[in-house]
């Protein structure tokens, strides 16, 4: 009976728990990859592969323009405003196919270059011909999620998810196995595209979308919003990504191609138990914050998700801790074991990150793009330089302690930068 109230007063709770099942089952299919790549591909392989990661994350970044914050924003904006609405998703789109076919165009005409940047070779130049061909894929299915997003219909994202998190480890693996690290290549890269197919046969409001779709409903004053989501994305995209793929090329130079494999499977575990309160975001964050107008009001999401989510947080975080032997001893292979020495401040860096992020994502709900710019800015900087450093002082462990230092860092700037809004008592209407 307490649980049922509890679900009808707490529309987070309700959210978080029907995550639940997907993060389980993307958490299982996680490890399930991180084991394949660790038994067929080694340290070496999982660096490589983590490499093409972080470059595809730059693409899909570009390629989407970024605008899928900003149109689960103006969605729940005006989920009930037929013309406004029309007008948010044709601008978008049309926003979203313009970047797409730049991207694809860079990505073929440039194949050899980008093949020898992640990777230090131009053997793997089919790769990026094939990402050419696949992205726009990627993008017109973020599109359509971040539209059904801003509807409020999380249930269908997140039984989306689900059935792609299922599909995607059967792919990999099986790759995996016949091709090696060409197989495991093809399916990271086609993976995040294949996702339309199960969008268009599960979602009923495909329809509803395509058929609003005009260039007469092309809209300057929606064109000028989503404007700075696009400055916000892109400029993420190409800043934490790279400045990754910097580190890691630091820890290659100075310590080990197997050193770098062990940072970036302790950063693919991290991703698997952070999924949980990172997904809760883009699902629930970020639309109320879109949603809300007052200081207070901001202020109450906070301490919402705070008083809600991060009592879990802490007690996970603690208990994968004390069994981090038997998560790399699962997930990965015997020869991942040095990465037990990392998990500790890994886990203090993403603790602050939570911490964070909660009060960030109001930067991008309320379109604060030069705040937003100097945050990704700062926190980049800090990556870098903190990394380098502390590299240089405690080797490989000096990567996680510049982690959890620069998200100490980012974390104070948030609290400095939101310090009004974070103490007010009285209900004053935020700027937009």
């Amino acid at each position: 009976m307490l649980l049922k109230e509890l679900f009808k007063k707490n529309g987070l709770f309700k959210v978080a728990s029907f995550n639940s099942l997907s993060v389980i089952i993307r958490l299982i299919s996680g490890f399930i990859l991180s084991k394949a790549i660790a038994f067929f591909l080694l340290p070496q392989g999982m660096a490589l592969t983590g490499n093409l990661r972080s470059f595809l994350l730059t693409c899909q970044g570009i390629s989407s323009s970024g605008v899928q914050n900003g149109v689960v924003k103006y969605t729940a904006e005006n989920k009930n405003n037929g013309k406004a609405l029309k007008q948010i998703i044709s601008t978008s789109f049309f926003l979203v196919l313009a970047f797409t076919i730049i991207v694809s165009s860079f990505l073929a005409f440039f194949s050899g270059y980008f093949s020898n940047l992640v990777f230090a070779t131009d053997k793997y130049i089919y790769a990026f011909r094939i990402l050419a061909l696949v992205i726009p894929l990627y993008t017109l299915n973020t599109f359509i999620l971040s539209i059904i997003n801003g509807l409020g219909k999380y249930k269908s994202i997140i039984l989306i998810n689900t059935i792609g998190y299922i599909v995607n480890v059967v792919t990999v693996v099986v790759l995996l196995y016949f091709y090696n690290l060409n197989g495991a290549i093809i399916a990271i890269i086609i993976m995040p595209s294949v996702l339309i197919l199960i969008t268009l046969f599960w979602v009923r409001e495909v329809k509803i979308i395509v058929t609003n779709i005009s260039i007469y409903s092309f809209s300057k004053k929606y064109l000028n919003g989503l404007s700075s989501f696009v400055i916000m994305a892109i400029f993420t995209a190409l800043t934490i990504p790279i400045v990754h793929v910097l580190v890691k090329n630091y820890i290659i130079e100075n310590i080990g191609l197997k050193e770098a494999g062990y940072w970036e499977a302790m950063l693919k575990i991290s991703q698997y138990y952070l999924m949980f309160v990172i997904s809760l975001f883009s699902l629930y964050l970020l639309p109320k914050l879109s949603e809300n107008n007052t200081d207070l009001g901001f202020k109450n999401l906070v301490l919402e998700f705070y008083k809600t989510i991060l009592p879990f947080v802490f007690v996970g975080f603690v208990l994968i801790y004390f069994l981090r032997y038997w998560i790399v001893r699962i997930t990965l292979t015997q020869e991942f074991l040095p990465a037990q020495d990392l998990f500790l401040w890994q886990l203090i860096g993403d603790l602050f990150k939570v911490l964070s992020f909660v009060i960030a994502y109001q930067m991008q709900a309320k379109r604060m793009l030069l705040w937003y710019l100097f945050g990704e800015l700062f926190y980049a900087s800090c990556v870098y330089f903190f990394s380098v450093y502390f590299i240089n002082k405690f080797e490989l462990k000096g990567a996680v302690i510049g982690h959890a230092v620069s998200y100490l860092c980012y974390f104070i700037l948030m609290l400095y930068v939101f310090r009004k809004p974070l103490l007010t008592k009285k209900r004053i209407s935020v700027e937009r």
